[in-house]
Parts: structure tokens; sequence; C-alpha cells
């Protein structure tokens, strides 16, 4: 990260306001580019604002479209991007509905397409040529915690509820969170020393539990980077995050899609299914989140490879593969169904 990023003065970030007016910048015209999902704004000094207008700001195509605009011509207008919403929650994650429906009228092509699009959008955040500042607060779940995961940085309020909650409803992450959650277990099993297949139990656990953070310190702890801000807020940190965009922009460097990622192979696969089996025996897990623990051990093994190296768009194809798999049992779909129904999770 920036060395600049490093040295940021938390007080003086507040000092230079937390949440940003964006009704009133929208009011004045400030509008690079907008649809029914999202919308950019000009929010001056040479930073774009992305904002989405869903409902709960849930993702959907409008909204990766805004993205991949936003990142790849945007960059062309403004020297930094913030992702910055106002509402209730930064984001709930996916229109589950939808999703459910979509399933049951057997167009896989349009769900499959919805989830490349995600994923296009998410690398789009990872490897944009000028920064992105996300800016979390409330509830960031799923597909809202991959937004942030993939940013350049993070400064997330302090009562951020952040989590990766796919498997509540018998899917996994497929935005490429489950893959970036991989590549930071490499790389912090690299700076410490502690075994990578320690590290991706921790993360599979995390994932299959659909473990969600009090706060924006606990956030930051399970998900986010050692160098991400949290800001004593309970609301959106868009002001701070302008400012931090500001800072980082003098110099940044965009980063490439990385084929240097490593791959445990299948000792390790059969490693976390022996765990697998011995937790669905104990009725620690029904059937159905073995299967799901499957998935996401599939994914963090490599899939089946051997051993070596691989990229990321390799572990974003296994995601997307696992997804609709999951997607097409009755099983994930009587649990979403359920919690559509019930608002709570069904543990069938």
């Amino acid at each position: 990260m920036n060395g600049k990023a490093l040295n940021i003065n938390l007080s003086d970030l507040a000092q230079n306001g937390i949440a940003i007016d964006l009704e009133k910048i929208r009011s004045n015209g400030k509008i690079y580019l907008e649809n029914n999902g999202a919308t950019i704004l000009d929010a001056g000094d040479g930073i774009g604002i992305i904002e989405f207008h869903t409902k709960a700001n849930a993702l959907n195509d409008e909204i990766s479209e805004i993205i991949i605009n936003g990142c790849e011509k945007g960059s062309k207008e403004f020297k930094g991007l913030v992702i910055g919403n106002t509402g209730k929650h930064f984001s709930a994650g996916a229109n589950l509905a939808l999703i459910l429906e979509t399933a049951k009228s057997g167009k896989w092509n349009v769900l499959e397409n919805t989830i490349l699009n995600l994923q296009h959008a998410t690398m789009a955040l990872k490897l944009s040529p000028v920064p992105v500042v996300a800016a979390p607060f409330s509830s960031v779940l799923g597909g809202g915690c991959e937004v942030c995961l993939h940013s350049t940085f993070v400064v997330a309020s302090s009562e951020t509820h952040m989590g990766l909650v796919e498997t509540g409803v018998g899917l996994i992450p497929a935005g490429g969170g489950t893959k970036e959650l991989i590549v930071r277990a490499f790389y912090k099993a690299a700076k410490t020393g502690i075994p990578p297949a320690q590290l991706l139990m921790q993360v599979a656990e995390n994932i299959l539990k659909a473990k969600v953070s009090r706060n924006g310190e606990e956030a930051k702890n399970i998900f986010l980077n050692e160098d991400d801000l949290v800001i004593s807020t309970p609301v959106s940190p868009t002001g701070a995050a302008k400012k931090v965009a500001m800072i980082i922009s003098e110099d940044y460097i965009p980063k490439k899609m990385r084929n240097d990622i490593p791959v445990l192979g299948r000792n390790a696969f059969t490693a976390f299914d022996e765990k697998v089996k011995s937790a669905i025996d104990s009725k620690a897990m029904t059937v159905h989140d073995g299967v799901i623990a499957g998935h996401i051990a599939n994914i963090m093994c490599g899939g089946g490879q051997a051993g070596g190296f691989t990229s990321e768009q390799y572990f974003l194809d296994l995601e997307r593969q696992a997804f609709l798999s999951l997607l097409g049992t009755d099983q994930t779909q009587e649990r979403i169904s359920y919690l559509l129904g019930n608002n709570k999770p069904l543990h069938n």
C-alpha cells in the first residue's frame, strides 16, 4: 500500500468530515454516469463516488456495469474513486428472490452471466488504474463484502457488520470473496510462518459459518488488510474515504492479475474432506453443509490440481462453478425460500 496512506491521522480525517452529502452533489448535477442500480458522482478534487441505490443496496447487473465503467472509463476522468453508499446498509448482498426465481425458471445462462458480471466488477476494482476506496458501514454482506475485499483501500465505520454469508442460504461466495481470502491467507502465511493449511482452515470455517463481524475492528481482523482504517462513526465515512483516495492517488501503482497463487493440492483436500466427514458423523453439520464445505475445500485446494501455482481467474472459475452447482440443488433452493419467507436460516 502507498506509504502515505499508512501515515494518515484518524483525527485529521474526522476534521475533514466523515460523511459527504451525496444528495446535494446529485442535485447540483454532478453526475458522471447513472443507471437504475447505481450512480457515479463527481465529488470534486478529482474524486468520483460510486453510489448504489437498489433496495438495501443489493448488488445486481446494473451495479456491476457502473463499477466496471467507473474503473475502466471513469478512471480517465478521475484520479481516484470512492464507493460510498447512503441508506440503512452499505450493501445487504444479493437479490435472493430474483436469484431463486431465475434458477427455478431454468435460466442458467442468465445466472452465470450475472456471476461473471460481478466477478468482472470486483476484479475491475482490484485492477483499477486509479485507487478505489470503499467506505463501508452498517451491513456489509455477501457481494458488499466482496466489493470491499477487492477495493484498493477500506475506510470502515466502527459500526460495520461485515461477512460472507452465502453459506446461510446454501451457496458460496462467488464474486471473488473466496479467492481473495485464499490470496490473503497465503500472504499471511509467508509473512508470519504460520502453515498455509492452518490459515486456510480458518478461512473455510469463517465462510462455512457465515461469520459476520460485530464491529469495524473485528471486520478488519477477519476480512480487511492491516493498513485499512476504522473510523469512529456510525454513518458512511465517505468524506474520510475521499481524503484517503486523494492522498494515495498521488503515486498509485495499479495492480496486475496474479498468476502465482500457490495451490495446496489433493493431499490438503483429503485432509479437509476428512474433517468434514467427521463433522457430519458427529452431527456438527448437516449433509448439505458437508456438500457446501466440499466445494469450499475444492476451491481452496486448487480444484484437483496436484499442487504448484495458478491464477486468480482459475479460482474465480471454480467459485462460479460451485455457486451454480449448489444453486441447482433442492436443499439450497429450500434454504433461500425459507429465509425469504421466515427471515431466518434453515439448517436442512
